[in-house]
């Protein structure tokens, strides 16, 4: 693959490509569908693709190809070069300067995952499925189980030549539980693992059926503004997604972010801490270098509520005249873009039964089925998985409820977050707290 990448430079640079960078990824993968309640499908897949881009007088062309052959490799230099001269100049156009200096990620890769078969997986998915009817209530909508190997290498024409392995497994389960005419909202439990090992299907299994089986038995309720707690999962749908895009620089340079112009500032509660790090190995999104070639650090995104960086490429990073985050993203099929890796939230001190325990009027919610608008941070949707607490203690769960406000008067209004998180792919989450909600009852 190395001889893949310096034949793209080479081709490129020989039609006239001032900078060139070739991105090379192959992956094996192994999927287990779960569908009404059996397993339905099984497939595995091997796949090998290029993406080139170049610099032509700092216009830029880009060109993929699902193929690694050398007719190809030099088809997709010789279309990247014909794109950058019928597109317009941007003098902020740039690739990495110099080599980057990359160490090697430990905790992304099992070499035991090498010898991990379809069967294996077909194995896992059947005992996340057992479990996940061990409740004769619970009906299983859909779930699977994934298995992937990964191999990716990127080298541009300023000296850079970097490869990396990743070994993936992830898996889910979706669905709700039955008793007579009583239906539960529907729930999904999912988790992930770069090592064999880490691979415990039985949790989300287990998490699965306690929050489909409790959401028994909902019952209306008058409305009313109290304090919301969210599981993790319910804070990626709710939060999440606004706050990433409000740290994007490419959001702030569109002024389309909430945060544009406030580095420095408080922007949330003390108790509110957000690094993006790919150097954590528990996400999903770990991994040693960027899009780009970058390598990946640990990012302090907001220390106890004061807003201190923004994720920048090389591209975002020079036109503000800083330099990149490593949060270059993307794949082989599209030029870098910004992105988060690892969203990680800090824990707080308490438990999350301390939590529920203070709460005078509020309720917890487990999803969330609405809009979030990531500009401006109004919500609205409706509550789903979510049950009563009222002093102090967690009731019953509700249905036809409706939740609005806004995610950053929430995140300045956050009254708590619990020491225990949830790894959800590539985010790392406890459990939060926010006052001043508004709940309307149907």
């Amino acid at each position: 693959m190395q001889d893949v990448i310096r034949l793209a430079i080479k081709e490129a640079e020989a039609l006239g490509a001032g900078d060139c960078e070739a991105y090379v990824a192959t992956a094996s993968e192994s999927e287990v569908f779960i569908e009404n309640n059996d397993l339905k499908q099984a497939k595995s897949q091997d796949s090998a693709a290029l993406g080139v881009r170049v610099l032509v007088n700092g216009a830029l062309g880009f060109y993929a190809v699902n193929s690694v052959a050398a007719d190809k490799v030099k088809q997709a230099a010789a279309m990247a070069v014909k794109m950058a001269r019928v597109s317009p100049r941007d003098k902020f156009n740039s690739l990495p300067s110099g080599r980057s200096k990359v160490a090697p990620l430990r905790g992304i890769y099992d070499r035991k995952a090498e010898a991990f078969e379809a069967g294996d997986a077909a194995s896992l998915a059947a005992e996340l499925l057992q479990a996940a009817k061990s409740d004769s209530r619970v009906s299983v909508d859909s779930g699977n189980f994934t298995a992937a190997l990964v191999r990716h290498w990127l080298g541009n024409s300023n000296g850079t030549l970097l490869s990396e392995r990743l070994s993936a497994f992830s898996w889910s389960v979706m669905g709700m539980a039955i008793d007579g005419s009583d239906v539960s909202s529907f729930d999904v439990q999912s988790g992930s693992s770069h090592s064999v090992k880490g691979i415990n299907v039985l949790s989300a299994a287990d998490e699965f059926v306690h929050t489909v089986v409790n959401s028994l038995g909902a019952r209306k309720i008058d409305s009313f503004n109290g304090e919301m707690l969210l599981t993790p999962a319910a804070a990626i749908e709710l939060v999440e997604e606004a706050v990433e895009h409000s740290i994007n620089s490419d959001s702030v340079q569109k002024k389309s972010s909430h945060f544009a112009g406030k580095l420095g500032r408080s922007i949330a509660s003390p108790l509110l801490t957000i690094e993006d790090d790919a150097t954590n190995p528990q996400g999903l999104a770990a991994a040693s270098f960027d899009r780009e070639g970058v390598a990946h650090k640990r990012n302090v995104i907001v220390e106890k509520g004061v807003l201190k960086k923004f994720l920048y490429n090389t591209y975002t990073a020079r036109k503000d005249g800083v330099r990149s985050t490593g949060n270059a993203s993307g794949s082989t099929t599209t030029p870098p873009s910004v992105a988060a890796t690892n969203f990680i939230v800090a824990p707080g001190r308490q438990s999350l039964d301390s939590l529920v325990s203070e709460i005078k009027q509020g309720m917890m919610i487990s999803r969330f089925s609405g809009n979030v608008n990531p500009v401006n941070g109004d919500f609205s949707g409706v509550v789903k998985g979510g049950r009563i607490i009222k002093n102090g203690e967690l009731g019953h769960a509700v249905k036809e409820v409706m939740v609005a406000g806004n995610v950053f008067k929430c995140i300045k209004n956050l009254t708590g977050l619990s020491k225990e998180r949830k790894v959800i792919h590539s985010s790392i989450l406890p459990y939060m707290r926010f006052g001043g909600v508004s709940f309307t009852g149907g």
